[in-house]
C-alpha cells in the first residue's frame, strides 16, 4: 500500500524523505516477500489435510501478486529497468515456488482447490503485467513491429475534426503531448525522427501552450520508464486487471462463506481473510484511479464519438488530470556570492572533513542552496530564447553555448565576449555568474530578462556544484573548488553588498594566495576569476540591450547543457522530481533533425 500510494509522490517531489520510504517499501516488498516463500516451502507435509496446513496454500499467490508490484511502479530507477532480464528470471523462479506449494497443499477433496485457482489466476496476471512493463522499457533489440506504429494520418484528421479555432482544451493539450511523446519515443535514444513530422501531422503546439505540452509529455515519459500504465490501458492489459480483480473478490466471497463460522475464533483465518481485503483494497484503489490517468484520456479519444455523454465525460476527466502535479515546478538556486558558503566550521568537524579530504564548501553547498517556484515568465524566456536561437540553429544538434547569442545581437566582433564564452564550459559559467551577480548590483532592473538571467545564472552554478553529470563536465569539481578557494578569502570580511561594490569598480583587486598552491593544476593555473568577471561585467554594462544579451547567453548555455546531457540523465531527474534542464531538453529535441 505504501509503494500504490507514494510511488507517484516521486514525479512532482524533490524530499529525500519520500524517495527514502519508496525505495525501503521498494526493496522490502521483494525481499519480504521471497522470505515468506521461502518459509512456505519447508512446512512439514505430515501436517498436510489439516485446515491451517491448506489456508498456506491461498498466501502463496497472495505473495505473488505482492512480487508484482503496483501500477504505480515497476522500476524504483533506470538501472532497474535495464536489469528486467533478471527481474523477469527472479519472478520465474517464484512463479515455480508457488506451484510447488500448491501442489503440496493441494487436496481434491477441499473446495480451497477452487480458491487456489482463483487466487493463482490473479498471481499470475500481476506478475505478467509486471514482465510485459520492463520488457517494453528497455529490450535487446527496441524495435517496434509495423503494427506497434500509429497511423499519423488519423491523428491529424481527428485532430482538423475537433480542434476549434482560437480554443484549446485540456484533452487537445493531453492528446497532442501523447502523440508527440510516441512520435519522438524520447527514452530510446536512437529512435528516427523529423521535425518536419510535427507540422504534417498537426501536432505543432503554440509558444504559450508548449511549456505545459512538454511537462504532459514528460509525464509519459516518466509513466514508460518506471510504471505499468503504457499496458494497461491496453485491451490485453484492461482485461488482465478486470480479471484479476474479480478472482481475487470471488475467492474473499468463497473463503467468507467456507470459514463463516471461525471467522473470528481461528487466527490463520482470520489473518487470511485480512490479507484478501487488503489485497482487494489495494486493487479497487488502483481501478478508481485508472479513468482519471491521461493513458485513459488517450484510449477513450481513440474511440470519441460525437456523443454528448462523453464529450463530457471526457473534458471533466482531462480537467481532473490537468490540475493535477506533473512535476516539482522549481528551480534550484545556488549564488556563489552567498557568504554562508564560506562560514568556517567548527574545529572538530573541520579536522574530521580535512582528514577524510572533503571539501567544506562543496558540503555545505547540499544544504545551503534554495528552491523556489517557477513563474511563467521564466517559462515565457526561456520558450521565447529558444524560439529565436532556432532561427540560427535550423534544426542542427546544439553545438554553441553563446555563438549564436552574439549572432543575433550582431555582436560577433566582440572579442571579450567572444573570449570569455570560448572559456571551458564549468569556467565560463563561473564567470558569466559572477558578472551577472556584478551587473544586478550596478544596473538592477524589472524586467523579465533581469530576472530571468538572475534564476538561471544560480540555477546553472546549482548544476555544476551538484549535478555536473547533467553539464557533461569531467573537471568541474577542480574548477569549482579553485573558484571557491579564490571567494572565500575575498568574502572572509566583506558582506555581499560590500564585495559586489569592490567586483563593480574598475580598481584591481589584489588578494593573498590563500589556497595551497601544490593543489593547483594545469586547469586552474593563470586563472583570474575575479579579473575576468569585473572585465566582462564592465563590457555588458556598455551594452544597451545588456539583459537581453545576458539573459540569452544564460538560455543558451542551458540549452546547451540540456542537448549534450545523456538521455539516462534526464530520465534518472524525472523520478527525483523532474528539473528544469530536461524541460529545455525535450523542447530542444522536438526541434532537432539527428541527421542534419
Amino acid at each position: 500500500m505504501t509503494l500504490a500510494i507514494l510511488a507517484n509522490y516521486r514525479r512532482y517531489t524533490t524530499s529525500i524523505i519520500v524517495r527514502g520510504v519508496v525505495l525501503a517499501a521498494y526493496f522490502l516488498s521483494s525481499s519480504t516477500a521471497t522470505i515468506a516463500l521461502s518459509k512456505l516451502i519447508v512446512v512439514q507435509t505430515d501436517q498436510a489435510g489439516q485446515p491451517d496446513y491448506m489456508l498456506r496454500g491461498l498466501w502463496a499467490p497472495l505473495l505473488l501478486m505482492h512480487l508484482g508490484y503496483p501500477d504505480s511502479i515497476t522500476a524504483y530507477s533506470i538501472e532497474d529497468s535495464r536489469l528486467g532480464v533478471s527481474e523477469i528470471m527472479n519472478l520465474l523462479v517464484m512463479v515455480g515456488f508457488v506451484i510447488w506449494i500448491l501442489i503440496r497443499c493441494w487436496d481434491i477433496s477441499s473446495s480451497l482447490v477452487f480458491l487456489y485457482f482463483l487466487l493463482f489466476t490473479a498471481g499470475i496476471i500481476q506478475s505478467a503485467e509486471m514482465v510485459w512493463a520492463l520488457k517494453s522499457v528497455y529490450w535487446e533489440r527496441p524495435s517496434i513491429p509495423a503494427e506497434g506504429i500509429i497511423n499519423y494520418e488519423t491523428v491529424a484528421k481527428f485532430f482538423k475534426k475537433h480542434e476549434v479555432p482560437g480554443r484549446v482544451t485540456k484533452q487537445n493539450i493531453i492528446l497532442k503531448a501523447y502523440y508527440r511523446f510516441d512520435m519522438l519515443k524520447p527514452h530510446i535514444v536512437n529512435w528516427l525522427y523529423h521535425p518536419d513530422l510535427l507540422s504534417k501531422y498537426q501536432l505543432i503546439v503554440d509558444r504559450d501552450l508548449a511549456f505545459i505540452t512538454t511537462e504532459v509529455e514528460l509525464g509519459f515519459m516518466y509513466d514508460a520508464l518506471y510504471t505499468k500504465k503504457p499496458i494497461l490501458y491496453k485491451p490485453v492489459g484492461l482485461v488482465g486487471s478486470f480479471t484479476s480483480f474479480f478472482c481475487l473478490v470471488s475467492a474473499f466471497c468463497g473463503f467468507a462463506v467456507m470459514f463463516k463460522r471461525v471467522f473470528f475464533i481461528n487466527m490463520n483465518v482470520t489473518y487470511t481473510a485480512g490479507l484478501l481485503m487488503a489485497v482487494i483494497a489495494l486493487e479497487g484503489y488502483q481501478i478508481i484511479l485508472q479513468p482519471f490517468s491521461k493513458w485513459a484520456i488517450v484510449a477513450m479519444s481513440k474511440h470519441q464519438s460525437n456523443r454528448l455523454m462523453m464529450t463530457r465525460l471526457l473534458n471533466y476527466a482531462a480537467e481532473k488530470h490537468m490540475k493535477q502535479k506533473r512535476w516539482s515546478n522549481s528551480i534550484r538556486q545556488l549564488n556563489l556570492l552567498d557568504p554562508c558558503l564560506y562560514d568556517d566550521w567548527p574545529w572538530p568537524i573541520g579536522r574530521i572533513l580535512d582528514h577524510w579530504g572533503k571539501k567544506e564548501v562543496t558540503l555545505r553547498m547540499h544544504w545551503k542552496n534554495s528552491h523556489l517556484k517557477i513563474r511563467p515568465s521564466l517559462k515565457t524566456l526561456l520558450v521565447e530564447g529558444i524560439a529565436k536561437l532556432e532561427e540560427i540553429r535550423c534544426r542542427r544538434p546544439f553545438t554553441k553555448r553563446g555563438e549564436w547569442t552574439l549572432e543575433v545581437h550582431k555582436l560577433g566582433d566582440d572579442q571579450v565576449l567572444k573570449r570569455y564564452i570560448s572559456e571551458t564550459f564549468d569556467k565560463s559559467i563561473i564567470i558569466w555568474h559572477m558578472a551577472t551577480n556584478i551587473c544586478f548590483f550596478s544596473v538592477p532592473d524589472n524586467s523579465q530578462y533581469c530576472e530571468g538571467s538572475r534564476l538561471l545564472s544560480n540555477y546553472m552554478i546549482y548544476l555544476l556544484a551538484l549535478r555536473p553529470y547533467t553539464l557533461s563536465l569531467t573537471t568541474s569539481d577542480i574548477t569549482l573548488e579553485h573558484a571557491c578557494a579564490i571567494l572565500k578569502p575575498f568574502l572572509r570580511y566583506r558582506d555581499r553588498d560590500e564585495a559586489l561594490r569592490t567586483l563593480s569598480s574598475t580598481e584591481e583587486i589584489v588578494l593573498k594566495p590563500f589556497w595551497d598552491r601544490k593543489k593547483e593544476t594545469i586547469i586552474t593555473t593563470d586563472w583570474h576569476l575575479l579579473s575576468d568577471a569585473q572585465e566582462l561585467a564592465v563590457m555588458l554594462k556598455d551594452k544597451e540591450d545588456m539583459w537581453q544579451i545576458i539573459s540569452s547567453i544564460w538560455v543558451e548555455m542551458l540549452c546547451y547543457a540540456a542537448y549534450n546531457c545523456q538521455v539516462y540523465h534526464h530520465a534518472k531527474l524525472l523520478r527525483k522530481g523532474g528539473e528544469l534542464i530536461t524541460h529545455v531538453w525535450l523542447l530542444l529535441l522536438h526541434e532537432t533533425d539527428k541527421n542534419s
